[in-house]
């Protein structure tokens, strides 16, 4: 499975679904069925905007921190004003893809965790997210209500299955329930790598690492303004993507 931007942007137009030039959230839904396990892909691609001219050194260390342009080391910048290796590594980084797509791929799951397919809180069974195109469907908001944990928040009204076998494998079904059903995209543990799904996901698209899930929402804050923070997640499956 090949998850560059060549390939998403294939697998986007074979479905006959909007790619867009600003921004793309993209869920890939992996074949390989393993209980409780985070082993799907969250794809995001944007095109990188022009630094504002006339920003002091401070300024553009901070811009090029945001826009997630770092040292060769993998670490943000210090704000500090001095423009050594560090500063400019990130500044020639920048500068190589300013106006051209950029892609970061995360690890989440798109599926139920074993507990909430067990004991579904809905006596249709769990919700497993239908793959498709679902338009502004999200808005930058809190999971759960929870001021400490930001997200993308269901607003619009998406499509379901309702996987009501019990047992601990996250399968399509015959079963379609279309509403509100509060399937937000969120973190789960805030240390650490989340090894299992758990409790964290009951449909959700859930990060398994909080870290990448905070850099997710900062992109996503780059575009609320533009989009008037109505967002488009589309999911689709491995198998939806050349070999």
């Amino acid at each position: 499975m090949k998850l560059d931007i060549a390939s998403l942007k294939t697998a986007i137009a074979a479905k006959g679904y909007t790619w867009f030039n600003d921004l793309n959230l993209i869920g890939v839904r992996t074949t390989l069925q393993v209980p409780d396990a985070f082993n799907d892909f969250m794809c995001v691609i944007w095109t990188q905007s022009a630094m504002p001219a006339g920003l002091s050194p401070i300024d553009q260390q901070d811009w090029l921190n945001k826009n997630l342009f770092v040292g060769a080391d993998g670490t943000a910048l210090t704000l500090d004003g001095d423009f050594g290796p560090k500063s400019q590594y990130a500044l020639a980084q920048y500068n190589a893809v300013v106006g051209k797509e950029r892609l970061k791929v995360y690890t989440i799951t798109t599926d139920p965790g074993a507990y909430w397919l067990e004991h579904p809180m809905n006596t249709l069974g769990a919700a497993v997210l239908k793959p498709g195109q679902w338009t502004k469907c999200w808005s930058l908001g809190f999971h759960q209500g929870k001021p400490d944990h930001e997200a993308l928040v269901q607003t619009g009204t998406i499509q379901v299955y309702r996987d009501g076998d019990k047992d601990n494998i996250a399968e399509a079904s015959a079963t379609l329930d279309k509403g509100l059903f509060g399937i937000n995209i969120h973190g789960s543990n805030k240390v650490g790598t989340s090894l299992k799904i758990g409790k964290w996901s009951a449909g959700c698209q859930v990060f398994n690492q909080w870290d990448k899930k905070e850099e997710f929402i900062s992109i996503c804050k780059m575009f609320k303004t533009a989009h008037g923070n109505k967002f488009t997640y589309t999911l689709i499956e491995e198998k939806d993507l050349a070999a």
